[in-house]
């Protein structure tokens, strides 16, 4: 009887052991389990800081830019309303003069003030020895007898009023100093044209056209270099002088051994461009020192651009520059 409680009493210990075996096992899989999501949490939470630290920096940088934006904003806003104010000033001007065509003479006072926004003539002595036209040029101040207009000083009793055509010529040196800043090459519709100097494209189509290699390149660049070297030369004087009616005329000699050369040699394109740049030159009286001229072109109708054409599209650009900036701020 006595071992019969005994074996009852063990049984009854064996079975709170493996209860409590079993919940011990149970409490140490739920350890586990909540001891990996806290893991997974403080992974996500380290993550999210660093995403919040890098995010912090970019908007630091974008704050910064955008104040440095702004400040070059508020500079070209500045810049264009004074711009846009000279244009207008400029535009109403020429309208007067316009209107003023028929009458024998402008008032002394009125080009007196005109007078003050002509420049020094926009000349270039040095003409690159190599390279397309779309590379940037050093221009120096010249003198030239078409493009000199007299100082004025305003007070002066004794002042004598300029001519129409000084008028003019004043403030289409003016207009080319200000094309010059903003857009010193042609391909688009007003531009600047260097008179006197070659067509590049001339010399790379005749190059391409005989020379069926990868160095037509470089035989274009040397060739076109070449004679804009030789148009440049003094020395070299393919004119002759003839006498019109007791005038002294200065004309081409087509029969120039040079030309004659050119032409044989690479046909009528380059020949073409070196005649051309010539009798620019002549145009421009710069057969003496053999400079280039800056001057204002229409390139969509090939031809020199009017006063009135130059400050629309220089009054265009400034509103279409002021529509961007305008949207930019915006942004």
């Amino acid at each position: 009887m006595g071992d019969g409680r005994a074996m009852a009493r063990a049984g009854s210990l064996v079975s709170k052991l493996e209860s409590k075996i079993c919940y011990h096992r149970d409490a140490t899989l739920e350890y586990m389990e909540t001891k990996a999501v806290v893991n997974e949490v403080i992974e996500e939470k380290e993550k999210l800081q660093h995403d919040y630290y890098a995010l912090k920096d970019k908007l630091e940088e974008a704050n910064k830019m955008i104040v440095e934006v702004n400040k070059e904003l508020a500079a070209g806003n500045e810049e264009t309303s004074a711009n846009k104010k000279e244009l207008e000033l400029l535009k109403k001007k020429l309208q007067d003069w316009e209107a003023k065509k028929n009458q024998p003479e402008l008032c002394a006072s009125e080009l007196v003030q005109v007078s003050q926004v002509q420049t020094r003539p926009v000349r270039q002595l040095e003409v690159p020895s190599e390279g397309p036209p779309g590379n940037d040029a050093d221009m120096v101040e010249g003198s030239h007898a078409r493009m000199l207009v007299n100082n004025l000083i305003v007070g002066q009793a004794s002042v004598v009023p300029p001519s129409r055509d000084d008028v003019m010529v004043a403030l289409r040196e003016h207009l080319i100093k200000k094309f010059l800043e903003i857009d010193k090459y042609g391909g688009r519709m007003i531009g600047i044209k260097e008179m006197g100097k070659l067509n590049v494209k001339a010399f790379e189509i005749a190059c391409a056209e005989k020379i069926r290699t990868t160095k037509v390149a470089d035989a274009s660049s040397k060739l076109y270099s070449l004679w804009q070297k030789r148009i440049t030369d003094v020395s070299w004087n393919p004119f002759n002088t003839i006498t019109v009616e007791g005038n002294h005329q200065e004309v081409l000699n087509v029969n120039d051994d040079k030309l004659q050369e050119l032409k044989k040699e690479w046909g009528e394109g380059p020949h073409k461009a070196v005649v051309d740049a010539l009798m620019e030159m002549k145009e421009y009286n710069c057969l003496g020192d053999r400079s280039i001229v800056y001057e204002l072109w229409n390139y969509n109708e090939g031809r020199k651009a009017t006063l009135m054409e130059c400050t629309e599209y220089m009054g265009d650009r400034v509103q279409e520059l002021t529509v961007v900036k305008r949207r930019k701020t915006r942004r």
